[in-house]
């Protein structure tokens, strides 16, 4: 019996056990998928544990995919590059870090709405960890990137991320007329914060947004708009439906969630887990 698991802190609200264990099952596979709330001062123990237990490998969620670099032997490429890890493996006495946020969005743009992000102009809000993992794919597939977040430092920070990324990337502030400028030139808008996972009860329109709940004012969207929230509770944000509503194509972040764990499983086994399986997993979850 193969060991995995999930550690961060919160942990409860976890779908990953609920995801990779209906595809183990599905998969044939003789293994356990475990969440585990580990505390800030035991996270060198429950890793140096899960190793010495004979786990296959772990994912990592809030607050430790940057927490843990001080305990992992060597980092895989795309962690290197964001200095950041969610997935674990543990091969002999190696233990090491990988990422797989920015794949998993870019293979579910692809999947979902058969999207190529080669050469695309994309404006990503926020400059959180998420963001520097899909930015950093971004770079790879050779896109214009316009940042914009609510403290310029932070989005300065992403402009490390590779040889090119200064040549790629202009941070944009978060002003109206800032973002304004640059709306007809952006063929993708990526919402990388955590703005509208609270939906608000009442039903609203385009003449009554709660700012509050979009990360941008929705009058910045165009129909020559992709808009990709990386939310997937609920399944769709208020920003989503303004997109909608002004006739942009949508994506949330079920996608993201799903693909980021078969990039897990390819990176655990080199095998592609049942994906509709996972999807439907995750769905029946969120209903």
């Amino acid at each position: 019996m193969e060991l995995l698991g999930v550690i961060g802190n919160p942990i409860a609200h976890s779908l990953s056990p609920v995801m990779h264990n209906t595809a183990l099952a599905a998969a044939g596979k003789k293994a356990v998928y475990l969440p585990f709330l580990v505390k800030h001062e035991e996270l060198a123990q429950a890793i140096y544990g899960a190793q010495a237990l004979g786990f296959t490998g772990l994912n990592v969620t809030i607050p430790f995919k940057e927490q843990v670099l001080p305990y992992l032997t060597e980092l895989t490429p795309e962690a290197e590059v964001i200095k950041s890890v969610n997935t674990i493996a543990f091969i002999a006495d190696r233990i090491v870090g990988h990422t797989t946020d920015g794949i998993g969005f870019i293979a579910a743009a692809k999947h979902e709405l058969n999207f190529d992000f080669i050469r695309k102009t994309v404006l990503v809000i926020g400059a959180g960890g998420a963001a520097r993992a899909i930015v950093a794919q971004l770079l790879a597939h050779q896109c214009r990137v316009y940042i914009t977040n609510r403290t310029d430092h932070r989005a300065r920070a992403l402009l490390t991320l590779g040889d090119n990324a200064r040549e790629q990337m202009t941070v944009v502030p978060m002003q109206l007329e800032s973002l304004r400028e640059i709306m007809d030139q952006v063929e993708v808008v990526i919402n990388t914060t955590s703005v509208g996972m609270a939906k608000p009860a009442a039903p609203t329109s385009s003449n009554s947004q709660d700012q509050t709940q979009v990360p941008i004012p929705a009058e910045l969207l165009l129909p020559q708009h992709l808009v990709i929230d990386i939310i997937y509770n609920p399944k769709q944000t208020l920003f989503l439906e303004m997109a909608s509503q002004r006739g942009c194509r949508i994506q949330n972040g079920v996608g993201m969630l799903v693909w980021q764990a078969v990039k897990a499983w390819e990176f655990w086994w080199g095998i592609t887990p049942p994906l509709d399986k996972m999807y439907q997993a995750v769905k029946a979850s969120l209903s």
